[in-house]
C-alpha cells in the first residue's frame, strides 16, 4: 500500500504546470473606443440597431477547409468584419488587453512565456447562426491559441464548447453580455471548438490571435498520455476501504470561499486533471474538493484589548500576534467540494490512512486563524484551519456503502445522477437507486432539519422503475412518510404510470395522520386529478373526495397555531395551510353539489368547533366570494355564530373586584394580592420592597391574564411597584363585539 502510494506521487511530481487547455472569465466594461469603417464609433452595450449597421458593412464569415478557405452557412453561419476594418481610439483599451493577456497566461500556464495579441476579426452571430466543430488554423507565424472578447449584447444560445483529450469546456457568453459585462475565454488551437446557434439576439465578440515570438519554444498544454496510463493501473493496484473516500493532496492551499477549478494554482491544475482522468478510468468516482484540518489550542504570546465581558474586542485573524502553544483538539473533514461531473459526498470525517501526501498536515501556517481571549473561567485559545486542494476518490463498485452513511440531501442528489445516468450498466444505476430508496430511516426522515427536502426524484425513479412489487414491499412506508414531500406533478405521474388502487393504503394512511399539511398535500393532488376529464384515476378521485369529511374529523381545522413547530421561510404557516384546504375542498365540492348527506356532512366537520379567530379570519376570507351549495352553507354558518355571539352587548364590570388567575405558578405571589383583587372598591395596590421582590411580582403578573397593569414609582427607597386594576377584558369583549357586528351587517346586505 505505502509502495504504490510512494509511486503516484513520484509519477504526480512529473506533471509540471501548463494550466488547462482553456481558460475563461469576466471583466468590467471598458470602453475600447472601437471605430468601424462605413459605421463611425461604437458605443458599449451594443443594442440591436447598432449591430444592424454594422452587419451592412459585414460579409458571410467563411471558413478554412483543408488548404481552401470557402463559404458555407451549412457548416458557419455568421458575419464577421477584418481587422482592418477596426480601430481602437481609447488609449485604455491597450492597458485593458495587456492585463488580461496576464490572466490568460496564468489560466493556460505560461505565465513566463511572451505572448501577443493580435487582432483578427470582429464576429456577429444573430439568431440561428452557429459553426459546427473544428479547429482554428494557423492565420499567422507563431500563432498558438485563441482569445475571445465578448461585446455586451443582448442574447441567448451561442454556447462555445471546447473540447481536448476527452475533456469538454463550456463557455457561455449570454449572461454576462447581457448584463454589462465582457467574458473572454482563450484556448490552444489543436483544442476541438464549436458555436451552438444562437437562439435570441445577437452575440458580438472581437477575436484576437495569440502569438509568440519567433523563435520561441512552442507552447502547448502537457500531454499526459503515457502519464495517464501508468496513474491509471497505480489506481487500479490500491486496495480501498468501502466506508471512506481517499484524497490525494495537491501542493496548494485555498479559501472554501475562493475555491474552484478556475482557482487551481500552477501545478495544481494539470495534476488534478490527470488524478481525475486516472481515477475515473479505473473505476473510480473522483472529485476536486478541499480537505480541511482543524486545531484548537492553547493562544500564546500578543496583547489584546478586552471589552467588558473579558472577550477579545477584535477577532481577525490579522488582529493579534499570538500563536498555537498546546493543542487541544484536532480533527480532518472533507466538506468544501468544487462543482463536477457527480454529487458531492457532503461532509466526511477523514482520517491519515486516508490520505495520500508527502508532507505532515497542520506543520505549515494556517490559511484560516482566529484568536479569541478570555470567556469566562476558560483561557485565551487559538484556531487554526488548513484547507488542502485534494483529489478525492472512491470506488464504484461500492459506493453504497459510502452512501448509507451520507446526510439525507447528499443521497437525494445522488439518486438525481443515477436517474440520469439510467441506462449506464457500469454505474449500476437501477441497483444504486434501489438501494439509497430502501436505506432511508424512521429517524431521519423525521429530523426537522431535513423537513423541507425535496422527495419527488423518488417519484421519478419508481415512475421509471415501473416495479409494483417493490413499491409494496420497500417504499410504500417511505412514500407515506415523505407523501408531503413529493410535488404534485410527480404524484400525478406516478398515479397514471400504475395501478391508482396500488397507492391506495398509501393515500389512506396520510389522510388519516391528523396533519394539516399532509392533507393540504393530498387535496393539491386531487384538485390536479380533477382537471383530467374522464380519466382513469376517477375512482380514486371520487373515493378520496367522498371521504373528505372523515379526514376533516381527523384535524383541527379551528386550531390556527401550533407550538414548537419547525419553520422555514418556504414553510406556509398552520393558519394559511388550513385556508388552502378549505379553498381546495369548496372546488372539489362542485362534484358533489347534488349529495346533500356529503355536504351536511362536510360543513359539520368543518364547523365543529367555532372560536371567534377561526370564523373571522379564516372561514368568512375563504367562503365569502365562492359560489356553490358548500360555500353557502359555510356563509350561513358563519352569520349564525355571528348573530350569537353579537346577541347581547358587553357590558362594563359593576365595581373593581377582579377574578384571580387560574394557576398554580407563583402561589407565594398571589397570596399576597389576592385581597387586593377581590376588594370591590380597591382600586390600586403600592407594593414597597426591594428590587428582586418587586421584579417577581412583575414577572408574576405579566406571565397571565389579568386586568392588572404595573408600574414602578421611583421615590423613596426602597422603590414601590404601583399594581392598578384595569378593564382591559372589558374592552377587548367590547372591540370585538363592534368588530363582529361590521361583519355580520357586511355578510347580511351580500346576501340580500
Amino acid at each position: 500500500m505505502k509502495d504504490i502510494q510512494k509511486k503516484l506521487l513520484q509519477l504526480l511530481k512529473t506533471i509540471q504546470g501548463n494550466g488547462s487547455f482553456a481558460t475563461s472569465g469576466i471583466k468590467k466594461i471598458i470602453p475600447p473606443g472601437l471605430h468601424i469603417k462605413g459605421v463611425g464609433e461604437i458605443g458599449l452595450p451594443l443594442t440591436p440597431l447598432q449591430i444592424r449597421e454594422i452587419i451592412k458593412v459585414s460579409h458571410k464569415a467563411p471558413f478554412g477547409k483543408g488548404s481552401k478557405t470557402i463559404t458555407d452557412t451549412t457548416v458557419r453561419s455568421a458575419w464577421e468584419l477584418n481587422a482592418d476594418q477596426l480601430s481602437f481610439r481609447n488609449d485604455d483599451w491597450k492597458a485593458f488587453l495587456e492585463t488580461l493577456i496576464n490572466k490568460v497566461k496564468d489560466g493556460l500556464g505560461i505565465e513566463d512565456k511572451p505572448v501577443a495579441a493580435s487582432l483578427y476579426k470582429l464576429l456577429i452571430y444573430e439568431e440561428g447562426d452557429f459553426f459546427l466543430p473544428h479547429k482554428d488554423s494557423e492565420k499567422e507565424p507563431g500563432m498558438f491559441g485563441t482569445l475571445i472578447i465578448g461585446l455586451p449584447s443582448t442574447h441567448t444560445g451561442g454556447e462555445l464548447m471546447i473540447r481536448f483529450d476527452g475533456k469538454e469546456k463550456i463557455v457561455d457568453f449570454s449572461s454576462p453580455a447581457s448584463n454589462y459585462k465582457m467574458p473572454y475565454v482563450a484556448f490552444f488551437a489543436d483544442c476541438d471548438h464549436e458555436i451552438k446557434p444562437i437562439t435570441s439576439g445577437y452575440r458580438a465578440c472581437l477575436v484576437y490571435s495569440l502569438t509568440q515570438p519567433s523563435g520561441a519554444e512552442k507552447l502547448g498544454h502537457a500531454q499526459t498520455g503515457i502519464q495517464l496510463d501508468q496513474m491509471t493501473a497505480l489506481f487500479k493496484s490500491l486496495p480501498i476501504r468501502t466506508n471512506k473516500p481517499k484524497a490525494v493532496l495537491l501542493e496548494h492551499q485555498y479559501t472554501p470561499a475562493n475555491f474552484s477549478w478556475a482557482s487551481l494554482k500552477h501545478h495544481d491544475k494539470p495534476r488534478a486533471e490527470l488524478l481525475l482522468g486516472a481515477a475515473k478510468r479505473a473505476g473510480y468516482f473522483a472529485e476536486l474538493g478541499l480537505v480541511t484540518h482543524y486545531q484548537m489550542g492553547e493562544l500564546e504570546g500578543g496583547s489584546y484589548d478586552y471589552d467588558y465581558r473579558g472577550r477579545n474586542s477584535n477577532h481577525n485573524s490579522d488582529s493579534g500576534n499570538g500563536s498555537m502553544g498546546e493543542v487541544y483538539e484536532q480533527y480532518t473533514t472533507i466538506e468544501h467540494w468544487s462543482d463536477g461531473e457527480t454529487p458531492a459526498l457532503g461532509k466526511i470525517d477523514i482520517g491519515n490512512d486516508d490520505l495520500i501526501t508527502d508532507f505532515e498536515i497542520g506543520k505549515e501556517d494556517p490559511i484560516e486563524e482566529e484568536e479569541e481571549g478570555y470567556t469566562g473561567n476558560a483561557g485565551m485559545t487559538m484556531e487554526y484551519w488548513y484547507h488542502y486542494g485534494a483529489v478525492i476518490f472512491w470506488p464504484m463498485a461500492n459506493h453504497i456503502d459510502l452512501l448509507s452513511v451520507a446526510a439525507l440531501p447528499v443521497r437525494l442528489k445522488w439518486l438525481e445522477y443515477y436517474y440520469k445516468h439510467w441506462d449506464n450498466g457500469e454505474l449500476n444505476s437501477i441497483k444504486y437507486a434501489q438501494q439509497i430508496i430502501t436505506r432511508f430511516t424512521d429517524d431521519e426522515l423525521n429530523e426537522r432539519y431535513w423537513a423541507l427536502s425535496d422527495f419527488s426524484i423518488v417519484a421519478t425513479i419508481l415512475l421509471k422503475l415501473k416495479d409494483e412489487k417493490f413499491i409494496l414491499g420497500k417504499c410504500a412506508a417511505l412514500l407515506a412518510t415523505v407523501f408531503s414531500r413529493i410535488q404534485v406533478m410527480n404524484w400525478v405521474a406516478l398515479l397514471q404510470g400504475y395501478e391508482a388502487n396500488l397507492f391506495m393504503p398509501i393515500f389512506e394512511k396520510v389522510a388519516n395522520t391528523h396533519d394539516v399539511y399532509s392533507l393540504n398535500h393530498l387535496l393539491e393532488i386531487l384538485k390536479a386529478l380533477s382537471s383530467y376529464p374522464s380519466s382513469p384515476l376517477d375512482d380514486l378521485l371520487q373515493h378520496h373526495i367522498q371521504n373528505i369529511p372523515q379526514y376533516l374529523d381527523n384535524v383541527q381545522l379551528s386550531k390556527l397555531t401550533e407550538k414548537d413547530r419547525y419553520e422555514d421561510e418556504e414553510k406556509a404557516t398552520r393558519k394559511a395551510t388550513i385556508i388552502a384546504i378549505l379553498e381546495k375542498i369548496i372546488v372539489l365540492s362542485q362534484c358533489k353539489e347534488h349529495d346533500a348527506h356529503w355536504i351536511k356532512s362536510t360543513v359539520a366537520a368543518i364547523t365543529k368547533s367555532l372560536p371567534r379567530n377561526y370564523v373571522n379570519k379564516v372561514l368568512i376570507v375563504v367562503s365569502k366570494d365562492e359560489k356553490g351549495i358548500l360555500a353557502k352553507q359555510l356563509q350561513h354558518q358563519c352569520v349564525i355564530d355571528l348573530a350569537n355571539r353579537t346577541a347581547v352587548k358587553p357590558t362594563p364590570p359593576s365595581d373593581w373586584a377582579r377574578k384571580a388567575p387560574n394557576t398554580k405558578d407563583d402561589a407565594v405571589i398571589w397570596k399576597i394580592i389576592i385581597p387586593f383583587l377581590e376588594s370591590p372598591d380597591q382600586q390600586v395596590f403600592e407594593y414597597r420592597k426591594n428590587e428582586s421582590l418587586r421584579k417577581q411580582m412583575e414577572m408574576a403578573i405579566n406571565r397571565v391574564t389579568v386586568d392588572l397593569s404595573v408600574e414602578t414609582i421611583k421615590k423613596g427607597a426602597p422603590y414601590t411597584l404601583r399594581i392598578t386594576k384595569t378593564q382591559a377584558a372589558y374592552e377587548k369583549q367590547l372591540k370585538h363585539w363592534h368588530e363582529d357586528i361590521t361583519f355580520l351587517k357586511k355578510m347580511n346586505e351580500e346576501s340580500i
